[in-house]
């Protein structure tokens, strides 16, 4: 049981001395003496008040996230380190100060702040109320009475309370998305640990919300919102299934479904060369996941997961997630890692086709412009070597108010289709909604093959078919177009856009672009511009995307892309 070998001091033992976690305490300390020595910071009004203002949600989250990020890493600390007085009093301050908040929710959340009664739930709120009782109930004989007074407290005035009125409407409980299992697993870890008596109370809810999550998903187990969310939404549902299991003394096994072993196998079909992976709607170019996730997912389904080796963790992400970074600790097992470098996988249901090599990394879409984080990027494609994109789709933008709203997310170069390898036709973007689509999907095990012209709903062109086959030596693609009866297209009414994150040089037919080599037939020399975008909740710097146009000469264009001979 997790709760059990948390409080084990065994197991904690083998954390300070087994080799294999050493990088893992060096990258923690490294950040705790980084960030936990700075004095704990009260979230300032005119921050706050600044998102209904502008829209800016980086400055004042960066308050907020920091905080539970720095709780975290003492919280963990503390455990490894039950000696270090200095961890565990940081954690106790940590503790303190995140019950003093005026509301664990993000401004980004609260429809109206004039009139805001902090007991709502969002995902921070929950997560948050996990996090505190999940600590309590590990280090309840260490903390001190008037902390664990406040945990109890403030995680039944915020989360147990207003729950238990079945008369609240939590509007998460009838959705479809990662919201339904954060929210929900989070508010029933809550209930579990602190007030366990009043569990099956509000479990219809608990119930209903999981299912609803579970329905987000199609029956092949693929994630339309990315594979970061897939680690966030099921990562939640993994930590309530199984301490659902627990509590249950095995009577409810949520693990025991088809569809959730399905979910489970999505993460290894995502890493196309290294650290790359398949960033559609607002996924992530590149990173690592949590491999306990990956691990204890391993031994629920030996036969069908297989985790991909990646570098050494560090179980706290920005945001600092609580229940899948202690959980790096506790279902952390190497041994269940294997090397799986050659891969094809299509997904009817989802339009997805996955197509790894020991060389390179393919991935390509077709589905609707009307997609759960969606992006206008119905034919869009990737293409990974030597550990990156260079033919890319750039994911996720900045998060702010604008880019959740339909009126303004399209305006926002990441959402849009001028981010993406897909082409300009008479001037035209691709639209947005469920009309806007690939039609008459088909994949015959070498090459998939759909119509898109409906994506731009112009009435230039009756037909535009995209053809991707995927090879050994690399992948070929090919756009056929059919005009409407009586137009005579001049040069530029059909344009190839492709979205490289490599700058490219141009030589003849051929474009070379970091580890890759493309090759060029039916368009004449392409033009090539810039595009500064911001990172995903400014996580870094500013980076360039480098476009390529080709104006196409007839009807007919192909692009050979190869990684580049060593």
């Amino acid at each position: 049981m997790f709760l059990k070998k948390m409080k084990d001091p065994a197991f904690w033992e083998k954390v300070r001395t087994d080799k294999t976690y050493a990088p893992t305490l060096a990258a923690m300390k490294e950040l705790y003496e980084k960030e936990c020595n700075d004095p704990i910071v009260e979230l300032p009004y005119t921050v706050a008040a600044d998102f209904a203002l502008s829209g800016d949600r980086v400055t004042g989250e960066a308050f907020y996230f920091k905080r539970r990020r720095m709780l975290s890493i003492s919280a963990v600390l503390s455990m490894i380190y039950p000696d270090e007085k200095s961890y565990f009093n940081k954690m106790q301050d940590y503790l303190f100060a995140v019950c003093n908040e005026y509301s664990w929710e993000i401004p980004a959340h609260i429809p109206n702040m004039v009139d805001y009664i902090p007991d709502d739930i969002d995902l921070f709120a929950a997560e948050t109320g996990y996090c505190l009782s999940e600590i309590y109930a590990i280090l309840e004989d260490r903390l001190d009475p008037l902390i664990k007074t406040r945990i109890k407290m403030e995680v039944e005035r915020r989360i147990i309370l207003p729950f238990s009125n079945f008369e609240r409407r939590f509007w998460w409980l009838g959705v479809r998305s990662n919201w339904a299992s954060v929210c929900a697993g989070s508010v029933a870890a809550a209930f579990m640990y602190l007030f366990p008596e009043r569990f099956y109370e509000v479990k219809p809810r608990i119930d209903q919300a999981i299912q609803n999550f579970l329905a987000s998903y199609r029956e092949s187990g693929y994630c339309y919102e990315g594979i970061s969310y897939w680690e966030y939404g099921f990562g939640f549902f993994v930590t309530y299934a199984q301490m659902l299991y627990d509590f249950t003394n095995g009577k409810e096994n949520l693990f025991d479904n088809e569809k959730v072993k399905a979910i489970a196998t999505f993460p290894q079909k995502a890493f196309l060369s290294g650290s790359a992976l398949v960033s559609f709607s607002d996924g992530m170019t590149e990173g690592t996941l949590s491999r306990g996730l990956f691990h204890f997912l391993a031994h629920q389904y030996p036969e069908d997961v297989i985790p991909v080796p990646q570098p050494d963790f560090s179980p706290i992400n920005y945001g600092g997630r609580w229940n899948l970074g202690i959980r790096g600790f506790a279902w952390f097992d190497p041994s269940t890692e294997k090397i799986s470098e050659t891969l094809t996988d299509y997904s009817k249901d989802a339009e997805w086709l996955i197509y790894r090599t020991p060389r390179f990394g393919f991935a390509a879409k077709g589905g609707t412009n009307w997609e759960a984080h969606n992006h206008n990027d119905v034919a869009s494609f990737i293409f990974a070597t030597g550990g990156k994109q260079v033919f890319a789709d750039i994911g996720a933008g900045e998060y702010t108010r604008q880019y959740f709203q339909e009126e303004f997310r399209y305006q926002y170069f990441n959402p849009s289709s001028r981010s993406h390898s897909v082409p300009i036709l008479f001037g035209n973007y691709q639209k947005t909604g469920g009309n806007y689509r690939a039609n008459g999907t088909v994949y015959d095990g070498k090459s998939m093959t759909f119509d898109f012209a409906s994506a731009y709903d112009i009435t230039q062109v009756k037909g535009l078919q995209r053809t991707f086959a995927p090879n050994e030596s690399g992948v070929t693609i090919t756009d056929e177009i059919t005009y409407a009866e009586g137009v005579t297209p001049k040069k530029g009414d059909f344009t190839e856009r492709f979205a490289l994150l490599v700058e490219p040089r141009v030589q003849g037919n051929r474009i070379f672009a970091g580890d890759a080599v493309a090759t060029f037939t039916g368009a004449d020399a392409p033009t090539i511009s810039v595009e500064t975008v911001g990172r995903h909740n400014n996580l870094g710097d500013p980076y360039p995307v480098y476009l390529v146009d080709f104006p196409v000469t007839g009807t007919k264009f192909t692009l050979r892309i190869e990684p580049k001979t060593k």
